[in-house]
Parts: structure tokens; C-alpha cells; sequence
């Protein structure tokens, strides 16, 4: 079944067409077409137009390619492997950050301190409107382009090999989750609530999934059987690179971000009775009880209007995963179930980036160093509290 925004559609006389950009003129995409009996095929026919059409852009010097002409190429091959999601962050990334400084440089020309150089600007000047990026930003900025050089080499390009690449230093920033007392208020006013927007926030507390997964969350998710959710798609807002559309982004609802997102989260049995006394149709979404999704960015808002309505604290929804992961690691989860449970691709995702130990629970650790011998201070003090230790006893034992 074809999905929105793959370019893939049936016609009217029963065939199916895919479009694909076979090259570029003058900064401008051109678009060939395939067509078939199935989608299978035509999917399968479009990946090998593609992948001749990239041959094909190789020119016959390639010590004298542009960076512009490689990172096009890279687009073209990589399109054709990964999510459109990834593809419009690549895209980006690769027009809006990479090609107007180096794009028409020779690239067997780049040097390491020309690339170095381009990280301190992005750092402190960043793109086209002069905002400064965050380290984040510029370190997946620099992992596209090592992604480009790695392609080129593959193909035998004179790309560099650039030895001495610095990343941007990234601080570590602790995060936030709810305290004690606001999750409890939090809780109580949630579970008497019959409003989904309600649903969903006491479901992420209780489970610690991401909001695009909340959102693309239907009813035919959840087995009152076995008493498990099955994470299968999220919805997600995405540059709109397609030609003559007006609209800058759309919305899309695909796979979760990773393959190990796609996962099967236990409920509680408080949650599953929740659940059971509001349920839908096995096809409507839970946050809307209709046949159609409410997007994350829309779903945020009413999240803060709720928080704002009830007179809690301003917290962030992804906040609500924080603290299910904390509370999780305070109750004793042992950290694989934990990390599967987050969706995380190892445990060291989910020990450095979401577990937040409270300083209650350093104190308690910490309390599990008194030394074996006790200091004689210790044991003065412990022996004039019972007077009669070390002493003739006197009447009935």
C-alpha cells in the first residue's frame, strides 16, 4: 500500500506510477516517471531508475567534482534508503547549511581547518538568517558530511580524508521531570477526568512514550487480552519538498524513529480499566476517538492549556517520559527492560540520557558506605546509652 508522500499513487486505468527527480538543471529538479501492475513492482522499478540516473550524474573528470555535485548524488542515493522524515532533515541540512559555503568548491580541495572553520561560524553565526545553531545542530550538520565524503570515497571520488575533525563541544544538560507533589495532583485529577486530552497524558505517564507515538496511537493498539500496547507508527510534521506545493511542511504518519521503537509496552491493570471504560472502535485514534489523528504540534497545545486550566507547574510533555523513566529506575526496573520499554537502541541511551536519580536517592546510596568498624566516638556514644553495659548488675535478671 502506497504511503502519503512517497510519490507512488494508482490510476484511474488501474496502473501504478511513481515519480523520481532523474538530475537537476540550473538549481531545479527534474522528474521522470515509472509505471507498473502493482506497487511492488513500480517501488522496485523507480529504485533502479534512480540508482542509473545517479551513475549517470558521475562526470567523466571526478577529480573535478563540486562539492554541490557530490552532495547531490549522496541526496539521490540516500533518498532511496531511509524515511522521508530523515531524507527533508538531510535535505535541509545539505541546502540550507552545507551548499552555500563549500557548494562550488573543488572537494579534493577541503581541507580540515575549511570544515573546522565552518563549525565555529555555525556555532556563532549559524545559517541564513544569522541565528547561532545549538552544538546539537552542528554536530548532526557534521555527521551529514562525513556522510557525504564516506559516499564519495565509496565511489571514487578524491574526497579527503579528514583527520583532526572537531565535533562542537556539547554541555550536559540535566532534565526535568515532574516532583513528587505535582505528579500525584497531576494523577488524581487525570484518572476523574473523561477528557482525551487527559487520556493521553496519564497514558504517557504511565508508559513514557513519545508524543508522535501518542498520536498516532488507535484502539486496535492496545489487547485488553494480554494487557500490552504495540507501538507501530507516529506522526510527525516534515518539510514538504514537493514540487508546486504551497504548504513549507506536512504532516506524515510513518514507523516509529528507530527500529527498536517499534515495541510492545506491558499497562497496568489500574491503566487497562482506565482504558476499557473509554474505549472506541479498534480504528479511531485514542486522543480523538474519531478516524482522525490530531497532530503533535495541535495535541501540545492543548497539553499546556491544560496545565495552565488545572494551575500546575509549567512542565513539557516530553517531561512526562522523564519522569516515568526516573520513577521507573527509583521502583527497581532493571535497566533492559527499561531501555526496551523507552524504545532505546541500547541501556546507555537510558542511563545517560533519561534516568534522573533525585538527590534522595543519592543520600540513600551514599548512606550504604558506613564503614564495617564503627569510629570510637561511635562506640562511647552507643555505650552511655546503655548505662548498664560494662557494669555489675544489681537485683533480679
Amino acid at each position: 500500500m502506497a504511503r502519503k508522500g512517497e510519490n507512488i499513487y494508482r490510476r484511474k486505468d488501474g496502473r501504478w506510477e511513481a515519480r523520481y527527480i532523474h538530475h537537476y538543471e540550473n538549481g531545479k529538479a527534474r522528474y521522470r516517471y515509472v509505471y507498473g501492475e502493482s506497487y511492488a513492482e513500480v517501488r522496485e522499478k523507480r529504485m533502479a531508475e534512480q540508482s542509473q540516473a545517479a551513475q549517470a550524474e558521475i562526470p567523466a573528470s571526478k577529480s573535478l567534482s563540486t562539492f554541490d555535485t557530490i552532495a547531490k548524488l549522496w541526496l539521490a542515493e540516500t533518498k532511496i534508503s531511509v524515511k522521508e522524515s530523515s531524507y527533508t532533515r538531510y535535505y535541509r541540512i545539505v541546502t540550507k547549511y552545507l551548499l552555500p559555503t563549500l557548494g562550488d568548491q573543488m572537494l579534493y580541495k577541503l581541507e580540515t581547518k575549511t570544515i573546522n572553520g565552518l563549525t565555529e561560524q555555525l556555532l556563532r553565526e549559524g545559517g541564513a538568517k544569522r541565528h547561532s545553531l545549538s552544538p546539537k545542530t552542528v554536530t548532526d550538520i557534521v555527521c551529514v558530511l562525513k556522510s557525504i565524503f564516506k559516499y564519495s570515497r565509496e565511489n571514487g571520488y578524491p574526497a579527503p580524508n579528514l583527520k583532526g575533525l572537531k565535533y562542537p563541544p556539547r554541555a550536559s544538560k540535566g532534565i526535568k521531570i515532574l516532583s513528587d507533589e505535582n505528579r500525584k495532583k497531576m494523577e488524581s485529577q487525570l484518572m476523574n477526568s473523561e477528557d482525551l486530552t487527559c487520556l493521553g497524558i496519564i497514558f504517557t505517564l504511565f508508559t513514557g512514550i513519545r508524543i508522535g507515538e501518542m498520536c498516532g496511537l488507535r484502539w486496535e493498539d492496545i489487547d485488553f487480552q494480554t494487557s500490552t500496547v504495540t507501538i507501530r507508527r507516529t506522526v510527525i510534521r516534515i518539510a514538504n519538498l514537493e514540487p508546486g506545493q504551497h504548504k513549507k511542511t506536512k504532516v506524515v504518519i510513518s514507523e516509529p524513529k528507530t527500529e527498536s521503537s517499534v515495541r510492545t509496552i506491558p499497562i497496568p491493570s489500574f491503566l487497562l480499566a482506565y482504558l476499557r471504560d473509554r474505549k472506541s472502535d479498534d480504528d479511531c485514534y485514542l486522543l480523538t476517538g474519531k478516524r482522525r489523528f490530531v497532530e503533535p504540534h495541535q495535541y501540545y497545545m492543548q497539553y499546556k492549556r491544560y496545565l495552565e486550566e488545572s494551575g500546575m507547574d509549567n512542565h513539557t510533555f516530553h517531561e512526562l517520559r522523564h519522569t516515568f523513566a526516573t520513577r521507573c529506575v527509583e521502583l527497581g526496573f532493571d535497566t533492559k527492560s527499561l531501555s526496551e520499554i523507552l524504545g532505546h537502541s541500547s541501556i546507555t541511551t537510558t542511563l545517560s540520557v533519561y534516568v534522573h536519580p533525585t538527590l534522595q536517592q543519592k543520600k540513600q546510596q551514599m548512606e550504604l558506605l558506613s564503614p564495617e568498624e564503627k569510629p570510637e566516638s561511635d562506640r562511647k556514644k552507643n555505650a552511655s546509652s546503655h548505662p548498664v553495659s560494662g557494669q555489675k548488675k544489681s537485683g533480679n535478671t
